[in-house]
């Protein structure tokens, strides 16, 4: 069986930034054709069968993006509901614009400013996938309805 679309794949991979160490790895299942992996990606395990192993490298505008400027931001305490609470390190969801969510990271606390960065923390980077294909599946009428992988064990909205 190959990578294709309709086809949930379970796929064991290591992130590293180009030239430095790993920044994380693990397995994942996800279905393939759906846009659930950076279209980069998907293209590089287009037609690669069970048991594949390879590398590929992504500019940053093929992996996490480019660092957005707009995205690191100086917001005043008085902004936040319980701004003593937040420290320097965590990850804490601002609202867009468009009423959506925006994860960041609290880079700094001044007296009355928060510093916080909304890029992806890979953002900016070159990136290298190690990724080795374990296997591949037809995808349940439930995952391609949902368009995604579910786990073994099903999956619930």
């Amino acid at each position: 069986m190959q990578v294709a679309r309709n086809k949930v794949i379970t796929l064991q991979y290591e992130v590293s930034e180009k030239g430095k160490n790993k920044l994380e790895d693990g397995t994942l299942d996800y279905l393939h054709g759906f846009k659930n992996l950076m279209p980069a990606l998907e293209k590089f395990l287009t037609d690669k069968k069970e048991g594949f192993s390879g590398k590929v490298e992504m500019a940053p505008k093929d992996a996490f993006g480019e660092i957005d400027p707009h995205l690191k931001m100086e917001i005043p305490k008085s902004q936040f509901e319980n701004p003593q609470e937040i420290k320097e390190g965590m990850q804490i969801e601002l609202e867009s614009e468009e009423g959506g969510i925006i994860p960041a990271l609290v880079t700094k606390i001044d007296n009355e400013i928060i510093h916080v960065n909304g890029n992806h923390p890979y953002a900016g980077k070159t990136i290298t996938f190690d990724v080795k294909i374990l296997k591949i599946r037809d995808a349940s009428p439930e995952e391609l309805a949902h368009g995604h992988a579910h786990g073994a064990h099903g999956h619930h909205h």
